[in-house]
């Protein structure tokens, strides 16, 4: 955890770090080719090619939804931050196929925790473009800073920063 100077309050303000979920090379929101993303209609935060399957915690919090075809899992930090992880694009098409969740509503996970499994060969011999938004749900109450675009990341490692407005 880390602060951040409120200039023009000239206050300390609490950041929240979020990793990437696995590894890949992060991308801004806006170049996601699916303008629900690239609109920033659901949140702002970032997007990764992602180079590997497993689909970990990028932050400590409770899981708060998982999509029942698997692609989209929800979490909400202590803090009140709450977070998506939306593997690929358009892979809510294949109701579940592809995917093996082991995370369950109410679970309480820490940074790396496996949530899930993305059979990611299955999805390129389909064709789906894998781009996975990771998003800040409640932009209203936090900003999205120092994000880390056009970089090679490794799961765990921090891709954005969120403070609370």
């Amino acid at each position: 955890m880390d602060w951040e100077v409120d200039k023009v309050l000239g206050i300390f303000k609490k950041k929240i770090s979020v990793c990437a979920p696995f590894d890949g090379r992060t991308m801004d929101m806006t170049e996601v080719r699916d303008p629900v993303f690239a609109q920033l209609m659901m949140g702002d935060g970032c997007a990764l090619i992602p180079a590997s399957g497993d689909v970990l915690a990028p932050v400590s919090g409770r899981v708060e939804l998982v999509a029942g075809t698997g692609h989209a899992i929800c979490l909400k930090t202590e803090e009140g931050l709450e977070l998506m992880i939306h593997y690929g694009i358009d892979t809510v098409k294949f109701a579940g196929k592809g995917f093996e969740v082991k995370a369950a509503v109410g679970q309480q996970v820490r940074v790396g925790d496996l949530l899930c499994h993305a059979d990611m060969d299955f999805f390129k011999k389909q064709g789906v473009d894998l781009t996975s938004p990771i998003l800040v749900l409640d932009s209203n109450q936090f900003a999205v800073v120092n994000k880390q675009l056009g970089k090679d990341v490794t799961a765990g490692e921090p891709i954005f920063s969120v403070v609370r407005k």
